[in-house]
């Protein structure tokens, strides 16, 4: 085996990163251009006000379920771990540090996502989550290997960690929330939000085989407000949690949209 070593373009890639770290800007250490065309999944985040870098479309579909989380402040993808605590950790657990086999050069370790949590009391705490698309049993024992570096590296730090599956993330939530990501927008009023959902509600109630696009004409002229705000506030709605709708099925303007049960509403 070749002997571990770290490369400059290693070096620079984590000074680049700290570097901007204290000025409180966030770089993923992988970034696009180190990805193929079919692996990257890059988008705009109008939330967070910057490009986001995805391994895959896995990956978009759980930030994009986690990113409007009632306490979610901030997440962090792609986020490298120290190297030097990471080889400690490595040598400790008896396993080989992730690098590249024909060089030896050491790759870094990094988390899928790392995301900042307020709780009731106003204390902020974070979570480490690994994305995998899948446990595959072939190389399951090294997997598990690098989730342990990783995990007792955050555990030094107080940070818990999680490792997600696909299956574990469902794609109509992933869907419907960037299918209205466009239409974000935070500066609107809450009272227009109120009304807003007050309206819709009244009118799936009283004529529940309304389809959307019906239901949304009827907000619209009751509140006269035009079509195109009642889609902006169908959106903020959602992603504010006002509104009691069923995201694990598919929001479609030509179907009536399905309420969710109290239990549910919780969970978004």
């Amino acid at each position: 085996m070749k002997k571990l070593y770290v490369s400059e373009a290693t070096n620079r890639k984590i000074r680049e990163f700290n570097e901007a770290k204290k000025r409180g800007v966030h770089i993923p250490y992988v970034k696009s251009t180190f990805m193929s065309a079919g692996t990257r999944s890059i988008f705009f985040c109008p939330v967070q006000k910057r490009v986001i870098t995805f391994m895959g479309q896995g990956e978009k579909h759980l930030y994009i379920t986690k990113l409007f989380g009632p306490n979610v402040v901030e997440i962090k993808e792609q986020y490298p771990l120290d190297y030097v605590q990471t080889k400690e950790i490595a040598d400790e657990l008896g396993v080989i540090h992730p690098r590249k086999h024909l060089t030896g050069e050491l790759t870094v370790v990094t988390t899928d996502l790392l995301i900042t949590y307020r709780d009731e009391n106003g204390s902020e705490y974070r979570v480490a989550y690994a994305f995998k698309y899948s446990i595959d049993g072939r190389n399951q024992t090294r997997t598990n290997q690098k989730l342990a570096i990783a995990e007792t590296y955050w555990k030094r730090f107080g940070v818990r960690s999680e490792q997600i599956l696909r299956s574990d993330v469902s794609k109509n939530k992933a869907y419907n929330l960037l299918n209205y990501i466009g239409k974000y927008d935070k500066n609107i009023c809450i009272n227009d939000i109120n009304d807003f959902v007050t309206a819709l509600l009244d009118d799936v109630i009283e004529h529940p085989s309304h389809t959307l696009r019906e239901s949304l004409s009827a907000v619209s002229a009751s509140l006269h407000i035009e079509p195109f705000y009642s889609m902006t506030l169908l959106a903020n709605a959602i992603f504010r949690n006002a509104l009691p709708i069923d995201l694990m099925q598919e929001i479609k303007l030509h179907k009536p949209i399905k309420l969710a049960l109290p239990t549910q509403w919780a969970r978004y």
